[in-house]
């Protein structure tokens, strides 16, 4: 015996025997090798990775420099080898796109001839469950009893286990039928509840966190998948949804919700379909409904509605179903009601918009058919095609209407109503409404164009309500002084110039009919600070269709008369809120051109001029662009004054004092002619309207 073995013991060994005979020699060679050792083991022990995630762990070992040295990678016991999960390198193994049933313990072998070294960790995939093993399902006529084993988690707790179920009118259709949350056991076993002539198929499915367990081993179908067979019987239950309803004075019509294939039971499903009057001295008459998929029968030759008793009931190849068919209540056809109400009248006018009607009520037996109540309806005497209904309950005998319009002709009649039809209408009542008080002005604009002048503009109400005679006017200042005045219906327009300067003012507008004043509307408003007195000076030329031209003379006020003042416009159109800015000039540039206009339309400018912080703003000033026929004017005068230019050029060869007699008056003659075009292009062409002639002389002060 050699204890603790080291290379000094290595060597040939001999072993002596002796005997009277002779001597002999055994002979033997001890190698002692140094023992094989990791230098790096798969780490770490315990490795946790999410499903189709790729990692890598290591393994490398040292052997005596005489012996060879093999790997060899192990899971739960069993060889890896090469494959698209697993891919082993000399000194490692890499996992690639690994799911949760790789998960277990690895380990690395180092192999050599004399001895063997393991190391080992465990792996951990996070992954929907394993697909729970499911025993053989037991199965009666009634009822299936399916049982399975608890199932790995593969490091996600299970939360629940749902049977689900598929059959051959729903192949591939998979339904839930029971759910086990209680999932701190092994064992599990379910009964399910089934129906007869029916093939079923089951399957149980584990769910966690990641999702519903794996159905599909390397990409192929793994299912435990459970199948039970029933036999033929008679039907459990009968057609739900039974009603009759006639839809014509002479049928009854008895509909029914067929059965669902599922609950047939056998094959060759029919409707057996009772009915009778109810009345004692009917008997019930019955008949077969063959079409398994049919959900009405029409029974013709009835009389006009009246209430019947009605069946129906579930027959296969079996027979009929075991359960007693409920009996339902319906009715034959309606038909029209014989008479309208009488004594159709207005009992109150209320106000312009609103008259209250009452009428006799109908009797019951008149109606024909289910009596749901009455129906008014009104037209315009203008327009005596669209009509107007309104439906009323058949316990009332008056109703209110609110939505009639003032100053308009009516008439209305009424009709009784059963589900389907109407009776011939009442004699109509003939009514005017009355005038009523106006609406809320339209699109009300308020501006505040200086520091004491306010200027409003609306339009009349969108429902007048009858004949505006005129707007009250209301201006209420910070202090709460009120102020108003009145102005008749043309006008829509309003200049208050007697503000006060750098104060708040609610602004109302309300109008006026004879029947009495419509509610205000209100804008809020404030005017300017008190003007700088340093304001641009600026005129208007060359008015066309579309355009005009601004010229601003900045050398008649000295403030502006530096290089490097500016200049710029802002102008709206009269019926706008929206404002817009011309370029920016800079001196010696004098003039902006105002293009893209439109034709015959008043626009509101505003002169600004700026010279490095100091800014100052001119007042307002109307201009409106020419429109076609004044245009057409315009060139039919030059035309004129062109042949009266030529004529004095024809008498100059009367003599001097005659050209210079001639020459003189017509030069005073154009003079005056142009004096009045440039006068008409500065305050706008000459209105046709005088009052708006006034309207803007009073507002901005602009005199000829």
């Amino acid at each position: 015996m050699i204890y603790d073995v080291n290379s000094a013991d290595e060597g040939l060994y001999y072993c002596n025997v002796s005997n009277k005979y002779g001597i002999n020699r055994a002979t033997n060679r001890l190698q002692v090798f140094k023992p094989t050792y990791f230098v790096r083991i798969p780490t770490p022990k315990r490795l946790i990775l999410e499903a189709g995630e790729t990692a890598e762990v290591f393994c490398e070992a040292v052997a005596d420099s005489r012996l060879p040295i093999k790997y060899q990678w192990t899971i739960n016991g069993k060889v890896l080898t090469e494959s698209q999960y697993y891919e082993i390198l000399p000194d490692r193994l890499r996992f690639r796109s690994v799911r949760g049933r790789h998960s277990g313990i690895i380990d690395c072998a180092a192999i050599t001839d004399v001895d063997v070294k393991l190391a080992s960790m465990q792996l951990i995939v996070k992954d929907v469950p394993a697909h729970p093993v499911v025993e053989t399902a037991h199965c009666s006529e009634r009822k299936a009893t399916i049982k399975w084993v608890a199932a790995s988690d593969h490091g996600d707790s299970i939360k629940k286990y749902i049977v689900e179920m598929f059959t051959d009118f729903k192949k591939n259709e998979w339904e839930t039928i029971n759910e086990e949350v209680n999932v701190n056991k092994e064992n599990f076993e379910v009964d399910i509840t089934l129906t007869p002539w029916v093939n079923y198929t089951f399957r149980v499915v584990a769910v966690n966190s990641h999702g519903r367990s794996d159905m599909k081993i390397d990409g192929q179908p793994k299912e435990d998948w459970l199948t039970c067979q029933t036999r033929p019987s008679f039907p459990y239950t009968n057609p739900t949804g039974v009603k009759g309803e006639g839809t014509e004075p002479d049928n009854l019509v008895i509909s029914w919700k067929p059965l669902d294939r599922y609950y047939w039971n056998a094959p060759n499903m029919q409707y057996l379909v009772r009915y009778k009057l109810d009345e004692p001295i009917h008997g019930w008459t019955e008949f077969l409904v063959e079409d398994s998929l049919a959900n009405f029968t029409i029974i013709r030759d009835q009389p006009t509605f009246r209430k019947y008793l009605i069946q129906v009931q579930s027959v296969n190849s079996v027979g009929p179903s075991i359960v007693e068919p409920e009996i339902h209540y319906g009715w034959s056809g309606e038909d029209v009601p014989d008479e309208a109400p009488h004594d159709f009248r207005i009992d109150t006018q209320i106000n312009f918009t609103t008259i209250n009607f009452t009428w006799n009520p109908v009797h019951e037996n008149t109606v024909n058919g289910h009596f749901v109540g009455y129906e008014i309806e009104y037209w315009k005497a203008e327009n005596t095609i669209r009509k107007y209904s309104i439906k009323i309950p058949a316990n009332s005998t008056y109703k209110i209407i609110n939505s009639f319009h003032a100053v308009t002709n009516y008439s209305a009649h009424i009709r009784t109503r059963n589900k389907r039809l109407r009776s011939a209408p009442s004699h109509p009542v003939s009514f005017a409404m009355p005038e009523g008080p106006p609406g809320k002005v339209h699109n009300l604009r308020v501006y505040s164009v200086g520091s004491t002048a306010i200027l409003l503009q609306w339009d009349a109400p969108l429902q007048p309500n009858g004949r505006i005679r005129g707007y009250f006017i209301s201006f209420q200042n910070d202090k709460n002084e009120t102020e108003e005045t009145y102005v008749i219906h043309r006008q829509k327009y309003y200049l208050h110039e007697k503000s006060e300067p750098d104060t708040g003012y609610k602004v109302s507008v309300w109008a006026e009919t004879r029947a009495g004043e419509g509610p205000t509307t209100l804008r809020p408003v404030r005017t300017w600070p008190a003007r700088i007195p340093d304001a641009p000076i600026f005129r208007v030329k060359n008015i066309s269709l579309d355009s005009f031209v601004v010229e601003w003379l900045p050398n008649n006020h000295s403030v502006w008369k530096m290089p490097g003042a500016a200049f710029f416009v802002n102008y709206t159109a009269e019926s706008s809120n929206t404002w817009h800015q011309t370029e920016i000039i800079y001196l010696p540039n004098t003039e902006i051109l105002l293009r893209n206009l439109k034709e015959d339309q008043k626009y509101f400018i505003q002169g600004i001029a700026k010279d490095g912080p100091r800014q100052s703003e001119s007042v307002f000033l109307p201009i409106k662009t020419l429109n076609r026929d004044y245009a057409n004017r315009l060139k039919e005068d030059s035309l004129r004054s062109a042949a009266w230019f030529i004529a004095v050029l024809g008498v100059l060869g009367i003599g001097l004092f005659t050209i210079c007699l001639t020459f003189c008056c017509g030069n005073k003659n154009r003079q005056e002619k142009f004096a009045v075009r440039r006068k008409e292009i500065e305050i706008g062409h000459q209105q046709d309207n005088e009052e708006e002639k006034q309207f803007l002389e009073y507002q901005y002060g602009f005199k000829n």
